[in-house]
């Protein structure tokens, strides 16, 4: 009698590991197939972006457009062109343009998808057990290793479609940014030097070259 019990335990003990694995492949999936879709094609979405920490809070809006990895970021005074290797970065009040080869930390805080892309690889991936949406997949990625930064990443994708929908990024010092995304286009045909910033048709812009 003790050994059936003792089974009985322990089958259920592993059948809720094997859910519970099962699930989090199916998250580390539908993540996947949110960033292949931004490598075969373009996308473009408006963004609202709140950043809080315990001083205060700042909300800021804009048009992204990703192609793989290039990107244009357009925001209140200033547009962001990243082809892959170089940024532009303008400054409409300073008539400026800003150069650099930004690092792969620099990106993540530019490119809503650059961070999900750095810190797959070293994060836990499961569906959230704490957020629930009808519409929305609900995924926390959580760093294996303790991070310096970042101590969790909160990630929506719509169940319908895969389109992403928001990204939480909350840090260790209890400071967070919530980026949601509407109107999410994807399947664009963008040319690759769109994506470069046109000197060409901006004269009189000065430049600022820093690498």
């Amino acid at each position: 009698m003790f050994k059936k019990v003792y089974f009985s335990i322990f089958m259920i003990a592993f059948s809720a590991q094997f859910i519970a694995a099962q699930n989090n492949n199916q998250a580390e999936q539908i993540l996947n197939d949110l960033l292949n879709t931004a490598k075969t094609s373009a996308i473009k979405t408006n963004f609202k972006l709140v950043s809080e920490d315990k001083n205060n809070s700042q909300s800021t809006t804009g048009v992204f457009t990703l192609k793989g990895t290039k990107f244009i970021l357009d925001i209140n005074e200033m547009k962001v062109w990243f082809d892959g290797k170089t940024q532009w970065s303008y400054s409409q009040q300073n008539n400026e343009v800003t150069v650099t080869e930004p690092t792969e930390k620099e990106l993540s805080e530019t490119n809503p998808l650059a961070i999900l892309s750095a810190f797959k690889a070293k994060c836990s991936i499961q569906f959230s057990g704490k957020t629930k949406s009808a519409q929305n997949h609900c995924i926390e990625m959580t760093p294996k290793v303790k991070n310096k930064n970042i101590s969790k990443i909160e990630v929506q994708i719509n169940k319908s479609n895969g389109n992403l929908a928001s990204i939480k990024t909350t840090t260790t010092s209890g400071a967070s940014s919530l980026l949601t995304l509407n109107n999410f286009q994807k399947g664009l045909k963008v040319a690759d030097n769109l994506f470069v910033f046109n000197q060409a048709k901006n004269k009189g812009v000065s430049i600022n070259d820093l690498r």
